[in-house]
């Protein structure tokens, strides 16, 4: 279906000598091969990397790693805003000035294994489209398909807008442009279908998973450890590294814990350098600390982050290799290392371990795998513990490890539902009450000092929220919205955009209900071209047959054909209800083929 290689080559027969060029013809072909590849580079490009490589529909079913919804949509809103929310880690996307359009298309009720073992019923469409990723289904994070496409974490300029415009959180919900997520999770739920008996379910595993957890239940397991950028034996990047031991013990729910958190400056070919290491042990003790003079010359000492200075690694002689004998000499060979983030910690410290329990992954408050909340953020919400106050001095890596330990000791105590979204299912939330949370995030804009530092960059953890399509009206975009009257309230921005909390008015979102699929392109030919052009439709499931796969295979195509050059298409079939099927998300950059390009 999808190649990483393209189309293969025919191994039959050599090919035909070809006549050979004279001087003439050659630098003639040869301008004109220059001038079709300058044209072909004004182009949109869209290419998978990280992320999105290990979720292509190109690579092997078992080893796929799929992505969210919440992916899809940063993609959408880098197309269309040219605004990249979060770290990018599935895509790049070039020329992004130069988008004609962007096309969305999202169906419901219709999963990659549709498209899979029918691939007959969708011959044009896999004409046109050469990427395509596996998503998951958005339900098995508890929230409908239309509910997480139609509400987006603010924008920066809203987030620092929003503590001039109101006085209180509260006062900003109550006004309708911002949501918090657990309304929208609220929202959401309202329009899940669920039976009595599965209801009953739901309480009867909540109450199972509230009886804690074991270490084992918290680890990593090697998929995680691939697609979370550990270092990992066998990959080019992990060459240098040395294990934390020459040989392991198994690991069982007895092996000690040890949280570990490193500090490092930026070299000066681009690297990163370790300069400062803590350990603390399960029982919150500090078992080790040191500062380390990285092997190369720094050039940014990262102090607002780091809290490292000249003058702190001034007379400092211990190098790298010293605090990796110390370590491997410090963990017995049943050791599990727990962190945040800890990828990062153990790249610094060039180092290979195989039993993790990362604290940004049991934990997390914005519903998607692909968006960690910050340590801060949760030391502050469950422990009641405020780090990394000081703006000055930086991180201290013995409090972010001490604060580390005890979310992982919280964890195990409560059990491996609490204080995970991606977990919650149909809104089984286990974690703190909805005011604390709400109290944590308000502090956070609202707090002490903050209105003095009005140009500081906030992270609200994607607590709060806009809808999407009030994002794309204020990044002054034009959209058009096709939609099933189920799925319009949900979409529906509030107007007029607020004047001082908005830098930009641009023109309302011109909505269409079309709850027919066979009319949604005669309704976009009496519409002009706008910036985007959003269709949410569904198969319904007493018609889950070959021909409507067929019919959906047509719209695709014309869609794509209506499309101008330059546009980028998206094609989003969100997965099935009943048994929980992933969906997929396919790109398409319109552009002329080759030989139809004349120089």
């Amino acid at each position: 279906m999808f190649n990483k290689n393209g189309a293969e080559m025919d191994q039959g027969a050599p090919p035909e000598k070809r006549a050979r060029l004279s001087d003439e013809e050659y630098e003639a072909l040869k301008a004109r091969l220059k001038a079709r590849k300058k044209i072909l580079q004004t182009y949109p490009r869209f290419k998978l990397i990280m992320a999105g490589v290990l979720a292509s529909l190109a690579s092997p079913k078992d080893t796929r790693a799929p992505l969210t919804i919440k992916d899809v949509q940063d993609l959408i809103l880098c197309a269309v805003t040219g605004e990249v929310r979060h770290l990018n880690r599935w895509f790049l996307l070039f020329q992004i000035e130069r988008i004609s359009q962007t096309t969305v298309l999202v169906v419901e009720n219709v999963s990659l294994s549709d498209l899979e073992e029918n691939e007959e019923c969708f011959s044009k469409t896999l004409e046109i489209f050469e990427d395509g990723v596996e998503m998951m289904n958005p339900k098995n994070d508890g929230i409908n398909l239309s509910v997480a496409l139609a509400y987006s974490p603010m924008s920066n300029a809203v987030k620092r807008n929003m503590r001039q415009v109101y006085k209180s959180l509260k006062e900003a919900l109550d006004d309708g442009h911002v949501f918090s997520d657990m309304d929208c999770t609220e929202q959401s739920n309202q329009g899940m279908e669920k039976s009595t008996s599965s209801d009953g379910n739901q309480k009867e595993n909540l109450a199972e998973n509230n009886k804690g957890c074991t270490k084992t239940q918290l680890m990593l397991s090697a998929l995680q450890l691939i697609t979370g950028r550990y270092p990992f034996p066998g990959q080019g990047r992990s060459l240098p590294y040395r294990f934390t031991k020459d040989k392991y013990e198994p690991v069982t729910d007895n092996s000690p814990m040890f949280a570990v958190d490193c500090e490092w400056c930026q070299c000066v070919d681009g690297s990163i350098g370790l300069a400062r290491v803590a350990i603390v042990n399960e029982n919150l003790q500090p078992v080790y600390h040191s500062y380390v003079l990285p092997d190369r010359p720094i050039k940014n000492y990262a102090t607002k982050w780091s809290g490292i200075t000249p003058d702190l690694l001034r007379g400092v002689q211990k190098r790298l290799c010293q605090i990796q004998e110390e370590i491997r000499n410090l963990l017995p060979p049943d050791a599990i290392l727990v962190g945040h983030a800890l990828a990062g910690d153990l790249k610094a410290l060039q180092l290979l371990h195989p039993y993790i329990i990362d604290s940004s992954v049991i934990f997390n408050m914005t519903g998607s795998r692909s968006m960690a909340s910050k340590l801060q953020f949760l030391s502050r919400l469950f422990c009641n513990r405020d780090i990394q106050t000081s703006r000055r001095k930086g991180h201290d890596p013995n409090e972010d490890a001490l604060s580390t330990m005890e979310l992982v000791l919280l964890k195990l105590k409560n059990g491996l539902d609490y204080g995970d979204r991606t977990r919650n299912s149909m809104g089984g939330w286990n974690g703190p009450s909805r005011e604390k949370i709400l109290a944590v995030v308000s502090n956070e804009i609202f707090g002490t000092g903050i209105r003095d530092r009005p140009h500081e960059k906030l992270d609200l953890q994607d607590a709060i929220l806009m809808k999407f399509f009030t994002f794309i009206q204020n990044a002054n975009k034009s959209a058009l919205l096709i939609t099933d009257p189920a799925y319009e309230k949900i979409y529906r921005p509030k107007t007029p955009l607020h004047p001082r909390l908005f830098s930009c008015r641009g023109a309302p979102v011109k909505i269409v209900q079309q709850p027919e699929m066979e009319k949604i392109v005669t309704t976009l030919e009496s519409e002009p071209n706008r910036n985007l052009v959003f269709v949410h439709t569904a198969v319904a499931k007493e018609e889950e047959n070959k021909g409507h796969l067929k019919k959906l295979d047509q719209l695709i195509v014309d869609l794509h054909e209506r499309m101008p050059m330059r546009g980028v298409m998206i094609i989003i079939f969100g997965g099935k209800d009943k048994s929980l099927e992933n969906g997929l998300c396919m790109v398409n950059v319109k552009k002329p083929s080759r030989d139809k390009i004349v120089v």
